[in-house]
């Protein structure tokens, strides 16, 4: 490989994670070699930190984590950098998902995403089989296993010290006019909207991104960008890709994000493609 990357950056939705949303233990072993061999990685995500834990092998360890799209960054378990949403935007945007019944999510800087009870009905709905074409298989795994376990339901919305809040629709059509309603209400509150499929949006803090995130890391491991490669699927990797030295896109990624790497892997995150591209890249 010409490019001879100090930190590797890793996606997990439909990068690390496999179409059941767990890191292959082969991924999981090429990773500890990559760090054995005095290579750093990080995890940069649109997942807060409960997200990233649940399906990481208990052994795993990084170097770094960048969650919530920049929102919250972590260095060896230590919260270093951390954004929250205003309150008053967070009542306005729940209260006009709930008046058009999109289901939403708002997720604290650690634990879990919370909706209110009055509103499962609705969000059940949402992920009645059958699966539609467009939605992405580990995307809809998370959004039963959401509403099933994952959820805290209550009768009053915590919305102080939110980190994000995720909209998901199973209807493509209809979350196209959320984004367009959300990029309306952005002439009147100040915050960053990412996709990472057709069928989802997430909502943070303006001016802040997955790259924004990683410049912490950096800073503080004495990188610079040139010395970084990325590895990611979505939409919201591409701040992040394009500060890189080296981006690269995996098969199953999207075609705008394919068309701004420097190169895509053969295998996608179901034929446990980033363990692949990592191994041919990175083991001695």
């Amino acid at each position: 490989m010409t490019f001879q990357a100090k930190a590797v950056i890793l996606d997990m939705d439909g990068t690390m994670l496999n179409q059941t949303n767990q890191v292959s233990d082969t991924l999981a072993d090429i990773i500890k070699t990559i760090r054995r061999n005095r290579r750093l990685v990080f995890i940069a995500t649109g997942r807060t930190l409960k997200e990233v834990k649940d399906p990481l092998p208990a052994d795993l360890e990084v170097d770094g984590i960048v969650c919530a799209n920049g929102m919250v960054v972590y260095i060896n378990g230590k919260q270093i950098v951390k954004h929250s949403l205003d309150d008053n935007l967070v009542k306005e945007l729940v209260s006009k998902a709930r008046e058009e019944k999109m289901y939403y999510e708002v997720h604290p800087i650690e634990g879990s995403g919370s909706a209110l009870m009055k509103d499962k009905g609705y969000f059940t709905a949402e992920i009645a089989e059958p699966m539609p074409a467009s939605v992405k298989e580990d995307e809809w795994l998370s959004r039963k296993a959401a509403i099933k376990e994952d959820i805290e339901w209550t009768d009053n919305l915590p919305v102080a010290d939110a980190a994000k809040i995720y909209f998901f629709s199973r209807d493509k059509k209809r979350m196209t006019i959320w984004k367009q309603t959300l990029d309306e209400l952005k002439q009147k509150h100040d915050f960053s909207a990412f996709a990472s499929s057709d069928h989802n949006v997430e909502v943070m803090e303006k001016n802040v991104s997955k790259a924004t995130g990683v410049q912490y890391l950096l800073e503080h491991y004495s990188l610079t960008n040139d010395e970084i490669m990325m590895i990611g699927d979505s939409e919201n990797d591409l701040p992040l890709m394009k500060i890189a030295g080296y981006a690269v896109a995996m098969k199953n990624a999207a075609d705008i994000v394919k068309q701004q790497v420097d190169e895509i892997t053969t295998y996608s995150h179901k034929e446990d493609g980033l363990y692949k591209f990592l191994s041919e890249k990175f083991a001695e």
